[in-house]
């Protein structure tokens, strides 16, 4: 069967375009891996509608519900192909072929983390203590002495645009209230 739209990725991104498309009453399948960074988000006051904040899950959930409530399906799959045939898109899955007019794609994107074990990890972005978007984190950590780790100059531009560094090296951690440390990913790392 011919849909209007397959959007690929269910974060945020993708599940608004599948409620706007579904409620502009075309039809919409999103194909979701169920990997959406917005997942990892202990809370996020910067959702609109939320002034008290929201779990990235619980809004995943929410907005899930809301694209399917107007008729938009979602099958939690890999997509693993993406073909064009002349007025045809066609996405591949393990388990199907979806043929599609349009193709949105709202894959968002992958992390690089820092060098710790994936326990140490995890507990440190449920507690907050690990963020990796400053727009999105940067104020949760408002008043917090942080530790910026980025990717070459990155992390130095960010420490600075978050608030006048104390120190810039490279290496571990110092006593400062913005530390760089280049040659690494970005992550904001509140003490």
């Amino acid at each position: 069967m011919l849909t209007d739209c397959v959007i690929i990725g269910g974060g945020p991104a993708g599940l608004t375009a599948a409620i706007y498309l579904a409620r502009f009453h075309r039809q919409v399948v999103v194909v979701d891996e169920r990997k959406s960074r917005a997942s990892w988000i202990p809370r996020s006051r910067n959702h609109p509608g939320f002034p008290d904040g929201i779990g990235g899950d619980e809004l995943l959930d929410r907005m899930r519900e809301q694209a399917e409530r107007y008729g938009a399906a979602i099958y939690y799959e890999q997509a693993t192909a993406l073909q064009r045939d002349g007025d045809t898109f066609r996405v591949s899955t393990a388990d199907r072929v979806l043929e599609a007019r349009t193709v949105l794609l709202a894959t968002g994107v992958v992390n690089r983390s820092p060098e710790i074990d994936p326990e140490t990890h995890r507990q440190a972005l449920v507690s907050g203590k690990l963020r990796y978007c400053p727009i999105c984190d940067g104020f949760e950590a408002t008043g917090s002495r942080i530790a910026v780790i980025g990717g070459d100059e990155h992390g130095v531009s960010i420490g600075v645009q978050k608030g006048p560094p104390i120190g810039v090296q490279k290496g571990p951690p110092s006593s400062s209230s913005v530390t760089g440390m280049t040659g690494a990913l970005f992550a904001l790392v509140a003490a």
